[in-house]
């Protein structure tokens, strides 16, 4: 299928979905990335790079916040000063916001580590993130419709998956045949 006739898929814009780069997208902050989107609504949106992850950890960037050091992911370009983070265990930990089935964003980070200490859950089940990505009102679907976006579903499987490499490629694959060509396609369309 020609890449041009892919049609926008704004219906299915919501909170708990992913957000997946077209192969060719020219900003280097998002090429052939996967976000979660965290929260959407009539004042913007907000999400997550979930397949970027950094070389430091949190203790290199918190110290004396959390008491375990997990490894830290590239949210994305706003606010790259704070700390966010999503996970699997929910009504377990304080101010925890469901975005998705099984999936979590943010809640009472003394509650993480206390979890964690009395081996209650596991470090795994957890994301830490420095800053985020964020859309102004309308703007996110307005680059769905210019065909930067593509929408996936948010699986549990998907969210937590540690092959960052493939991530972006496989979700692709998942997408139907009209996208699915795409997952193989080279950074630089000259190269095709």
């Amino acid at each position: 299928m020609d890449f041009k006739k892919i049609k926008p898929q704004l219906l299915n814009l919501q909170k708990g979905r992913l957000l997946i780069s077209e192969p060719f997208l020219n900003d280097p902050q998002f090429r052939r990335t996967v976000i979660l989107l965290s929260d959407h609504n009539t004042e913007g949106s907000v999400g997550f790079i979930i397949n970027r992850m950094l070389a430091i950890t949190s203790n290199e960037i918190v110290p004396d916040i959390l008491d375990y050091n997990f490894p830290l992911f590239y949210g994305g370009p706003v606010e790259k000063n704070t700390l966010h983070f999503i996970h699997k265990v929910g009504p377990l930990i304080k101010g925890s916001i469901e975005i998705a089935k099984g999936i979590f964003w943010s809640g009472d980070i003394e509650i993480v580590n206390e979890l964690l200490n009395k081996k209650i859950v596991t470090p795994d089940e957890f994301r830490f993130f420095i800053g985020y990505s964020g859309w102004s009102p309308n703007q996110l679907e307005e680059e769905i419709s210019e065909k930067s976006w593509w929408i996936a579903d948010a699986k549990i499987d998907i969210i937590f998956d540690d092959d960052l490499e493939n991530m972006w490629k496989r979700i692709v694959q998942t997408l139907g045949e009209d996208y699915s060509y795409m997952a193989n396609s080279p950074d630089d369309p000259r190269w095709n």
